[in-house]
């Protein structure tokens, strides 16, 4: 069980996340390297919460493949290429994760991999044993 800190001590997250995280002893760790959303076929949607909602459901393949699921997740790192997409990627990700608040960082940046890639996500997730 992984335990998540949003501490009084400092100010509360600004979206749905959490600041810090703690794996019990014992858990197995699956990282994941940088997600788009491609289909299957490699193949990427045009609109900015397909590729989203498509990044999520290829870390949840990578997941499930490890037992896991999207609950297991611990921390992730976001990278958009455009602002005014924020709003968007929230929402996708609050359909995706719903009540889950891994611990969160958001990185708007001036490209990715390749010009048709607007989002990318990585990072890790926890179980025990």
């Amino acid at each position: 069980m992984t335990r998540f800190y949003n501490p009084d001590a400092i100010c509360q997250p600004f979206n749905p996340y959490s600041h810090g995280a703690e794996i019990e002893p014992g858990s197995r760790l699956v990282y994941f390297a940088g997600q788009v959303g491609a289909d299957i076929n490699g193949d990427i949607p045009p609109a900015f919460e397909d590729q989203v909602r498509g990044t999520y459901q290829n870390i949840e393949a990578i997941l499930q493949d490890a037992g896991m699921g999207l609950d297991n997740l611990v921390k992730l790192t976001t990278f958009i290429t455009d602002r005014e997409n924020l709003p968007k990627m929230r929402d996708v990700r609050k359909e995706m994760l719903g009540d889950h608040k891994p611990a969160h960082t958001l990185l708007i940046v001036a490209g990715l991999a390749y010009p048709e890639f607007l989002v990318e996500v990585e990072g890790f997730a926890a179980a025990l044993g």
